[in-house]
């Protein structure tokens, strides 16, 4: 059964929230001296869902330059054996963190790295540890979008899943290796994409390359696990505007709350926002 079956399935079964295993136990064995090689740099997206981060990987599949992993810790968080969501009961060969990041090292090796994955997917074993293995980058959307959307997709949602609480926490650890990560808004990204990612190329040390802004449309083999999320993606050519109206009404109380959650998180993060 493929994942969009499965998230569609699911969909229809609200409620579901965290599995029996602790995740947490999984994350002492990843620390730096675990795996310790001369290689490539891995660069990482950590995102939340619905903030046109798939529409940011799809412009760095379009560079060339790096070997692009799709949300790889989300085979731990949902299809591990040590999985921290009951959303489905499929295990995935190759889905614990330790043998998910050894694929990226190994990878590494051989040429550049980026990597776009949910906040959340690592929030139960990250540590610093694991944070300074890689160049942390992080992309934030405001939630009057982001939630109504991905309500419209998990109706169950967790809230866990919302995301904001896990990249705060992501970034602290990212600052405490002594990183200074840039943190991107959508809104930002999608109203001038080339002076954004053209201070993101700037701030990571790769180079800008503005003919990576448009793309051929179709559905990318990196996307095949959660295809059914990129769809729009996958007929777009470049970056769209941000919506021109207001965010959705809030009057369905979990949104009403999940809002009320996330909206200081996000504005907190947005000041600090890479400014292009």
């Amino acid at each position: 059964m493929v994942a969009s079956d499965r998230r569609r399935r699911q969909s229809q079964r609200p409620g579901r929230g965290a599995a029996p295993s602790s995740p947490g136990r999984v994350g002492a064995t990843l620390t730096r001296s675990a795996v310790v090689r001369d290689r490539h740099p891995i660069l990482v997206l950590w995102a939340l869902p619905r903030a046109v981060s798939t529409a940011f990987e799809r412009m760095i599949i379009e560079r060339g330059d790096h070997h692009v992993f799709d949300e790889p810790f989300s085979r731990h968080y949902y299809f591990g054996p040590e999985r921290v969501s009951a959303r489905y009961t499929e295990v995935l060969p190759e889905s614990r963190p330790t043998e998910i990041l050894a694929g990226l090292e190994a990878a590494a090796e051989q040429r550049p790295v980026f990597v776009k994955d949910m906040a959340y997917h690592v929030d139960g074993f990250a540590s610093p540890e694991l944070l300074d293995r890689f160049v942390n980058t992080f992309l934030i959307r405001d939630p009057g979008y982001a939630l109504p959307s991905l309500a419209a997709k998990w109706p169950d949602f967790t809230d866990a899943e919302r995301g904001y609480a896990a990249l705060a926490r992501l970034i602290g650890l990212a600052e405490s290796v002594g990183q200074d990560p840039p943190i991107v808004d959508s809104d930002d990204l999608c109203r001038d994409p080339s002076a954004t990612v053209r201070a993101y190329c700037e701030r990571v040390g790769i180079p800008f390359l503005p003919e990576s802004l448009t793309w051929a449309a179709g559905m990318r083999p990196e996307w095949e696990l959660w295809r059914d999320w990129y769809e729009a993606t996958a007929r777009s050519t470049g970056f769209r505007p941000p919506p021109a109206t207001p965010p959705p009404s809030r009057d369905e109380p979990r949104l009403v709350r999940a809002y009320a959650d996330c909206a200081p998180i996000y504005q907190q993060l947005r000041a600090r926002r890479l400014r292009p």
